[in-house]
């Protein structure tokens, strides 16, 4: 008797039900497998565009040259879904933007020519999708990290003040020594 395991359809960061567009499944070299979306989320967060750290193993994934989408698909969660989701569509992905987008391909010179083309996705589904802003690089982080900056961080708060107390209380004792003098 042999069970066979339950085809795990959602994604395990954002518990989403895979489909054939931004939540595609892809799987990291690790064997995990999440969602392109939450990918790109994590993928803009990082200071390391070139490569995904697995949230489960930490194990790190590079990020193929052609961007994000060229991940694998992980076909066991793909054989799950419907027939119709099954084939996954051409996604694109700019860091630079925070966007994942739909690419424009074949599909759409087809139907200049008036030819009845099945759709892989529903229409009311958008083109692109915002996945936030890239991680600032060191040299910003460290500049936003300065005491002049930072107006949450108390250390540096009491730090500015004794200085600038200092300095005062050095100039009036310099100003009264010369005048005694």
């Amino acid at each position: 008797m042999s069970e066979e395991k339950p085809c795990d359809v959602e994604c395990a960061i954002c518990f989403s039900i895979y489909n054939n567009i931004f939540r595609a499944p892809k799987v990291l070299d690790c064997g995990h497998t999440f969602c392109l979306e939450c990918l790109a989320r994590m993928n803009m967060k990082s200071y390391v565009a070139e490569a995904i750290q697995c949230p489960m193993c930490r194990q790190l994934t590079l990020v193929p040259t052609d961007g994000l989408p060229r991940l694998s698909n992980d076909p066991t969660v793909l054989s799950c879904l419907p027939e119709a989701m099954q084939r996954i569509c051409s996604i694109g992905f700019s860091r630079a933007k925070g966007r994942l987008f739909v690419k424009k391909g074949p599909n759409s010179q087809r139907k200049k020519r008036k030819r009845r083309v099945k759709p892989l996705f529903v229409s009311t589904v958008s083109e692109s999708l915002d996945v936030g802003q890239p991680a600032q690089s060191d040299s910003h982080r460290q500049q936003d990290e300065g005491c002049w900056r930072v107006s949450n961080n108390k250390w540096c708060s009491i730090v500015t003040i004794i200085i600038i107390l200092m300095t005062v209380g050095l100039l009036i004792s310099s100003i009264l020594a010369f005048t005694i003098l």
